[in-house]
């Protein structure tokens, strides 16, 4: 790996960076976090031109790093997760690393991170110290239950934090066991809050507020959040509401189907409209007259569920993909299909819209393909400017360029293992 050819890919990007439109150019934020929540967070906001500065501890590589390597130990959840970042090596223990944090933090405006609760305290940089440094910090803490409650300090993942949700409980077919995602969805939906709690606060500031803001998130609350109706439900009922696979507690047809070659769609036909076109579609235009289906509360009931899943399963599987999604499509009826990745890798919109970044690795000498910035500002779109890159990559850059270290010092401080 020819770090001086990252270096100089690094110093260009970042002059791209600062001669761009992108929004988020001004700011600058410290990611602390490990594997995937409050990094996320700083994803989202590099994606917008934020300079992101991740930071992990020498010879101890982020767990992402190794998900699932492929092709010569490419890293791919690493690859995208980390893209838009400046990877530097502090170890925060060494006096040194301590120093550099600190020049860090005075010169950037939102620090992100996901340590248990008071480990950043213990290594000297408590809320109060880091508004010593810079009085403008925004701190914003994911933890896996929060800062505050008898379960504070127990080690949070996302997977627990899916089942204290009430999520995982929910997404399973009857009589199944609880399914875990095949994502770390409470990680992403976490850090995803914590993102927009930045945003928040940078609003905040530019309205004339003075010193600094801390918030925090936990890994649970946000996908609790998602389950409001769920636990509504039970609140007025006294009732759990039961897992119903790929349908829905709240509407009605909703539900997954194959077709006559084996492929999936999806069909979310509840409103009145489309439920009505449907069923002249499939030759049952009684039904929208027909007490238990005239309306989606009353086809919330298990009986209606059991004819209309009977009907439409019966049409859809007596064709192909093609010609469900093109009668459908004709009928107004809303249905779509279940994609795979090479499903996606090959959709005519997909492409034509842009949905796929193609993004240049200096590390490998590849061009990658994988999803852009969601969000689409029309004037100044998000960008996917460089992918995760080697660890430490960016040490030069970052203390030479940003914190004036000569190379001479960025040599004595690997010495010494700070960085």
């Amino acid at each position: 790996m020819d770090l001086s050819k990252i270096h100089n890919y690094l110093r260009e990007q970042r002059k791209k960076a600062e001669e761009s439109d992108l929004p988020l150019k001004s700011v600058r934020v410290i990611d602390l976090g490990a594997v995937v929540a409050a990094p996320f967070a700083a994803t989202l906001l590099g994606d917008f031109g934020a300079e992101v500065i991740k930071i992990e501890p020498p010879g101890v590589p982020d767990a992402i790093r190794y998900w699932a390597r492929v092709q010569n130990d490419m890293e791919p959840f690493w690859l995208v997760a980390s893209r838009n970042k400046l990877p530097i090596t502090l170890n925060l223990k060494h006096p040194d690393a301590q120093k550099i944090l600190a020049e860090l933090v005075k010169k950037s405006d939102v620090l992100f991170e996901n340590m248990r609760p008071g480990t950043l305290d213990r290594l000297g940089f408590s809320s109060q110290e880091l508004w010593k440094i810079n009085k403008g910090l925004i701190i914003g803490r994911i933890s896996g239950y929060g800062q505050t409650g008898p379960s504070r300090n127990k080690p949070g993942f996302g997977t627990l934090a899916e089942g204290m949700s009430g999520y995982t409980y929910m997404n399973t077919h009857p009589g199944t066991p609880p399914t875990n995602p095949p994502i770390p969805l409470a990680d992403m939906v976490a850090g995803t809050h914590l993102a927009l709690g930045a945003m928040v606060a940078l609003r905040d500031q530019k309205r004339g507020e003075r010193g600094g803001k801390e918030f925090e998130v936990s890994l649970y609350e946000p996908l609790l959040g998602y389950m409001g109706g769920q636990f509504l439900i039970y609140s007025l009922t006294g009732e759990n509401p039961q897992p119903m696979g790929n349908e829905s507690n709240f509407t009605s047809p909703r539900n997954s189907y194959q077709t006559r070659e084996g492929k999936w769609v999806a069909l979310s036909a509840s409103a009145q409209a489309p439920f009505e076109r449907m069923m002249g579609l499939m030759g049952h235009s009684e039904l929208k007259t027909t007490p238990g289906f005239r309306n989606n509360q009353e086809r919330l009931q298990s009986e209606s569920r059991v004819v209309l899943n009977r009907i439409i399963g019966d049409w859809i599987r007596a064709r192909t993909l093609k010609e469900v999604l093109d009668e459908c499509e004709k009928a107004g009826v809303t249905i779509g299909p279940v994609n795979t990745m090479e499903d996606i890798a090959n959709d005519p919109h997909v492409r034509e819209r842009g949905s796929l970044a193609s993004v240049y690795d200096p590390a490998s000498g590849k061009t990658l393909s994988f999803p852009g910035a969601p969000v689409r500002f029309l004037k100044t779109p998000g960008q996917v400017r460089f992918p995760g890159l080697p660890m430490g990559a960016a040490n030069e850059v970052v203390l030479a360029d940003l914190l004036g270290y000569s190379s001479a010092e960025i040599g004595e401080l690997k010495a010494k293992g700070a960085i």
